[in-house]
């Protein structure tokens, strides 16, 4: 380690001019009178006019004191744009600029000073002053006499011997030239032109200001003439500055009024051949001396300090292309960031280290930047900022903005930068935080643009603040991906956004849509293809804030429709019927609420409505919508006891759950979704089969299936359950008991997949779905036409054992053979939701048939179900327990109502049960196309001693003794009811049961 060079810094950082702030000149001194800088006349600064002449010329250095002033006859004149672009002040040799009686020795100079002049004369033979104090106090002043007589007098204190003056003569006068004079007691006094030492002598005199005493610029006092010239900058301190000060100082002055310097001439981007950044110049740097000065701002607004490697003979300057800027932004096209309107350049001597710097941000026009992207500084070797050196985040606190340990190297360029926007210009992406500068999910802060005439690609989720596609551009979206956005999308003239496969666009703002553009976005959705099978739908898009179901297109173009029954596929583009689109708004369960729609019908975002397949030969018909995407609420009325088919009306999914919490106090917290079979083959209502699948907030259930699978077009047993998330264009159901309104809101949207079977569709940085750990039970009762029917008990902190909407589902199918839950005075629950698991619970079961026969009852899902809960299905008539964790239960019944007998219990009673005793159970069954009646039986046949079978007037017309078949023939017989009589072997009661021939 250089121990001398660390020592030296610390002594030099100790002793240097610390008093000083850094928004003097070059950096040197503060404009707030705190420091020695008491006078510093700018002309680019302070001046009051009249015309040209100049009333006033404020104190740049903050003392009010030292304000000039002039009266009508004597005030000089204000030439502009003179001096590289800077004003200048011309004395005619009778004019002058004066302070008050302000001098005291505690404000002005007393035995040092430095002074910075910059000045030309009219001739080298006056005999003038450009500053004096005034009026002379016997021979003690402090002046400067630029020139008197072809030389140059600078004088402290008493006149005039080689104590108090420096004078040289044989100087170019007539030029401006910057005169640099140091005084102080110990290292005597120095004057330098344009940094060239013309003369030094020792020791210094005093000068004692007085109260009678003022300070004029100009001259033009009893014993001194009137300058003849002109003035550009006056700079006094009342103490000596440093080298390193000095240095910086005359640099500040050379780069302003486009001087060169015959020393340490440091700054080179102060002359038209490197570009002019002549404005509000300031260093930092250490003299070969070791003084040095290591904060500096000056007039601009750049602020740098604490070097971290300054030894001797180290400087960095920095100066501005602009002058007087109007701080905003804009575009810088070749990266598409938003970049400051001016610029700052860097000359540097040696490597001082890193440094901190700041900006002051007081006038930046930042109303464009978004609070959750940083404000850059950036560094370039070129200044066009395509490939930054360097880039830096700044802390913005108050009005400034900086960066610590930031490099700088020389003949530098840098300025102040934000990203707005992700591009993508037909070939580059731009600014975005995935691969190859694309968008991804954690881009919410910047917008996305797609140039005109641009086609973009996007291969992975991605999250902006807006969208915008120009004229002519389009932006794919690949299959499975979620494009999210928090604000608006506009998608202009011929613009596209294709929402491919199940790509998913979300938007997260509230209130109305501002989406805007007479360009497309395009979504697909499948339906089922049987003619006779409706679809419920809705539109995702609109177009002029509507959609019409004839702007519906197929992979070949717009749709076409006939107003007869069937469609016919084979046409290009499809053709549809018509003659099945229908809305519904009306009371509750009355077939004549459906309203005929036609396909130019106007229908508003959020309305579902019903159309029938495509008759094509494949399962599922791709229907592509084309339009504005729909975004933001939709609110709408609804009457008492009505139902009303709704639909997703966005382009992603939305959260059912959500839309149900949203509307609980207007609707039935129950959705609906209806699916056809497919085995329908006829347009008659009487002959159509189907049913609705059912959510609310404690589980869903599957529309009706038959046990073969032929209720699904997707080829499983049944449809899913609908999941907790609806697909985009999902028509369903809602009710409402007392009316009011409910909305959709984008708070309910979410990116699911129905290949994920995330969202099924009945013919989501992702956004964090929460794992549900709640206890459900699904119970399928299978009837003995092969029909599977649905009900589902689950358990919620916020339910009751009472009805609870949103938790509670209602029967809503119409139905024959049907189980389900019964409460409160036989009220038909399909979902039942309880507070706690209680195992002592009896939950009653209610059973509506008109099919007798053998029934099955199981549990054909469920969810967090613990370990060893028994769950039994009782019959409260008989006593007797069947466990169906892993079991079917089989039960015979009669046609009628009950909600007494059967109940789900989780543990047996001690009383007697078949398992206990070991009792035979006997069901039967007619099988109509052997016409023969079915025993069912969990023992051997040899079980039984004897069959006898009664009409309903009692006559005995069959009796089997040690029957070998549990088929007997009932093909001779009539057509009705009969009674069958069992008896075992095991026991001597005899078991009846009634049975229907039909």
């Amino acid at each position: 380690m250089n121990i001398v060079k660390y020592l030296g810094k610390s002594v030099f950082l100790l002793l240097s001019f610390i008093t000083y702030a850094q928004t003097g000149p070059g950096g040197v001194g503060s404009n707030d009178g705190s420091s020695s800088l008491i006078m510093w006349y700018r002309p680019d600064n302070g001046l009051a006019v009249s015309g040209t002449s100049i009333n006033s010329w404020q104190n740049s250095a903050g003392l009010a004191a030292f304000n000039l002033i002039s009266t009508t006859t004597e005030r000089p004149t204000l030439v502009t744009n003179v001096v590289n672009g800077y004003n200048e002040i011309s004395f005619s040799g009778t004019n002058k600029l004066y302070t008050g009686l302000t001098l005291t020795t505690g404000n002005f100079i007393t035995n040092q000073a430095s002074s910075f002049v910059v000045s030309r004369a009219d001739n080298t033979t006056q005999q003038s002053c450009v500053y004096t104090t005034d009026p002379l106090v016997g021979s003690t002043r402090f002046s400067t006499h630029i020139p008197w007589n072809n030389s140059v007098y600078f004088d402290i204190g008493t006149c005039c011997n080689n104590n108090a003056r420096l004078n040289v003569n044989g100087l170019n006068f007539t030029d401006y030239s910057i005169w640099s004079y140091d005084a102080n007691p110990t290292t005597g006094k120095q004057l330098y032109q344009d940094l060239n030492l013309l003369q030094s002598r020792p020791n210094t005199s005093n000068y004692t200001s007085h109260s009678s005493q003022r300070f004029n610029l100009g001259g033009y006092t009893s014993g001194s003439n009137g300058f003849l010239g002109d003035i550009a900058e006056v700079i006094i301190f009342k103490e000596k500055v440093n080298t390193a000060q000095r240095i910086i100082i005359n640099n500040y002055l050379a780069a302003k009024f486009n001087k060169n310097l015959a020393s340490s001439d440091i700054y080179n981007k102060d002359n038209g051949g490197n570009g002019n950044f002549d404005h509000h110049v300031a260093g930092i740097g250490q003299a070969t001396d070791g003084s040095n000065h290591t904060d500096s701002q000056g007039t601009g607004i750049v602020r740098i300090n604490n070097p971290t490697n300054l030894d001797n003979d180290e400087f960095l300057f920095w100066g501005e292309e602009s002058a007087n800027p109007t701080y905003n932004f804009s575009t810088n096209t070749a990266n598409f960031t938003e970049q400051l309107n001016s610029r700052w350049y860097t000359s540097r001597r040696s490597a001082p280290g890193r440094v901190d710097i700041a900006f002051d941000i007081t006038n930046f026009d930042l109303t464009g930047k978004q609070t959750c992207v940083p404000l850059q500084l950036v560094i370039d070797n070129d200044g066009d900022f395509s490939s930054p050196d360097d880039i830096y985040d700044l802390t913005i606190t108050g009005n400034i903005a900086s960066a610590t340990n930031v490099r700088i190297r020389g003949n530098r360029y840098f300025t102040i930068r934000y990203t707005d926007q992700i591009v993508w210009d037909g070939a580059t992406f731009y600014n975005g935080s995935g691969a190859l500068n694309a968008p991804d999910s954690t881009d919410s802060c910047l917008k996305l643009t797609i140039m005109a005439g641009a086609t973009a690609n996007l291969t992975a989720n991605a999250h902006v603040r807006e969208i915008e596609v120009e004229n002519n551009a389009q932006l794919n979206v690949s299959d499975g991906l979620l494009l999210e956005t928090e604000n608006n999308v506009a998608i202009n003239t011929n613009g596209i956004i294709d929402l491919l496969g199940e790509a998913q666009l979300i938007q997260n703002h509230t209130g109305l849509s501002g989406n805007s553009g007479d360009g497309t976005l395009i979504i697909r959705q499948q339906g089922a293809t049987n003619q006779y099978n409706y679809n419920y739908w809705g539109a995702p898009v609109n177009r002029n804030g509507t959609w019409q179901i004839g702007y519906l297109e197929d992979s070949n173009g717009v749709i076409n429709y006939t107003t007869a029954n069937n469609p016919n596929p084979a046409t290009t583009p499809i053709t549809l019927s018509s003659r099945w689109l229908y809305s519904f708004n009306f009371i509750s369960d009355n077939y004549f609420g459906w309203k005929k729609l036609t396909t130019n019908t106007n229908l508003l975002p959020g309305i579902g409505y019903s159309m029938k397949g495509s008759g094509a030969a494949t399962p599922e018909q791709e229907y592509i919508f084309k339009g504005t995407p729909n975004s933001g609420d939709y609110t709408f009325t609804i009457n008492p006891n009505t139902e009303i088919l709704v639909s997703n009306p966005y382009p992603s999914a939305i959260d059912a759950h959500a839309f149900i919490t949203d509307n609980l106090s207007t609707l039935e917290g129950t959705l609906y979704f209806w699916e056809s079979f497919t085995t329908n083959s006829s347009h008659f209502l009487s002959n159509y089969q189907g049913g609705y699948a059912t959510l609310n907030l404690t589980l869903s259930l599957p529309a009706i299936a038959d046990v073969s699978g032929r209720t699904s077009g997707s080829g499983t047993a049944s449809k899913p359950a609908p999941t907790q998330y609806i697909p985009p264009g999902q028509g369903f159901f809602i009710k409402s008991e007392y009316g009011g309104s409910f909305a959709f809101n984008n708070a309910q949207r979410q990116f699911a997949r129905e290949s994920l079977s995330e969202s099924v569709f009945y013919k989501t940085a992702n956004k964090k779905i929460e794992t549900d750990s709640r206890i459900k039970l699904w119970f399928s009762l299978e009837t003995p036409n092969n029909i599977e029917k649905t009900i589902g008990l689950g358990y919620d902190e916020n339910t009751s054992y009472n009805y609870d909407n949103g938790y509670d589902t209602k029967v809503y199918d119409d139905f024959n053979d049907i189980m389900y839950w019964s409460i409160n005075d036989n009220e038909k629950l399909i979902i039942q939701a309880l507070p706690e698991l209680n195992r002592d619970d009896t939950l009653p079961l209610g059973l509506d048939i008109e099919t007798s026969g053998l029934y099955k009852v199981r549990i054909s899902n469920s969810e967090n179900m613990p370990a060893d809960l028994s769950v039994f299905l009782v019959d409260t008539f008989n006593n007797t327990y069947q466990k169906i964790n892993d079991a079917v239960a089989e039960i015979y019944l009669s046609s009628g109502n009950d909600q007494n007998q059967y109940a789900i219990v989780f543990k047996e009673e001690n009383t007697l049960s078949y398992n206990q005793l070991d009792t035979p159970k006997a069901f039967v069954s007619y099988n109509k196309f052997t016409e023969s009646l079915e025993l069912h039986l969990d023992k051997d046949i040899s079980s039984v001693k004897d069959l006898q079978i009664f009409n309903t007037i009692g006559q005995n017309i069959m009796h089997i003794n040690n029957p070998v078949s549990k088929s007997i023939n009932l093909s001779k017989y009539y057509s009705g009811a009969y009674i069958l009589k069992i008896r075992f072997n095991s026991k001597p009661e005899t078991e009846s049961i009634k049975f229907i021939k039909p």
